[in-house]
């Protein structure tokens, strides 16, 4: 048992070692350096650095793809491995554990109120105002996310003036974000022409013109 004992520890090692370097890789655009960091990672029994590997997948999913329903299933996955990782700082690991909860939380809102668009379109824009209201709302959804997906159903609606609304609040919540990144270009060239912004026949010096601008586009527009 000792010889067997010593043979899982080595296995341990080396197997945790593969995961860690393959790590240094592009694991992101290879869903086979992915699957073998898994691998390595659970032969190891290295639960919380398993852990922690899925937690960085939910984020790939998220920054690149805005992939919610991905992101949630992984980092359910990376709630599993801390429960049951056996890490020597028990009130470590209790905090990794109830953060892990929070963030899947917040997830499953977002998830659902976009679930939910298809049947209560309503219900789903409620949903969404309630989640940029919680505190923490960073830590597992961007709100720039969850202002694109209203802005895109508003313009889509053609409420073009609520949508321009949204975008300002966007704009003033992340300051330093590309608009781009959340809404689609063509979504924000669609609002600033319904707007009254760029529309040729609305230039400034037109005579008669120019206080009916003032009245509907405040001078911080630009988008």
């Amino acid at each position: 048992s000792g010889i067997n004992a010593e043979y899982e520890a080595v296995v341990s090692t080396q197997s945790t070692g593969a995961a860690n370097y393959l790590q240094r890789l592009d694991w992101r655009k290879d869903p086979e350096i992915m699957k073998n960091i898994i691998t390595f990672y659970t032969k190891g029994r290295a639960l919380e650095s398993l852990s922690g590997f899925y937690d960085a997948c939910a984020q790939v999913e998220i920054d690149e793809y805005q992939n919610y329903e991905k992101a949630l299933g992984a980092l359910s996955e990376a709630l599993k491995c801390m429960n049951k990782a056996k890490m020597q700082d028990v009130g470590t690991q209790e905090a990794k554990i109830n953060f892990l909860k929070r963030r899947i939380s917040l997830l499953k809102k977002f998830v659902q109120a976009r679930r939910s668009y298809e049947e209560d379109v309503d219900e789903a824009m409620k949903q969404c105002l309630m989640l940029l209201e919680e505190p923490d709302l960073e830590s597992g959804v961007r709100s720039g996310d969850i202002y694109g997906f209203m802005v895109e159903h508003y313009a889509t609606a053609g409420d073009y003036q609520k949508a321009y609304h949204l975008v300002q609040e966007l704009k003033q919540r992340l300051p330093t974000a590309s608009l781009a990144y959340y809404v689609n270009n063509t979504v924000l060239e669609q609002i600033k022409i319904n707007v009254g912004l760029d529309e040729p026949n609305l230039d400034p010096n037109t005579p008669g013109i120019e206080e009916e601008i003032e009245e509907e586009i405040p001078e911080d527009f630009g988008f």
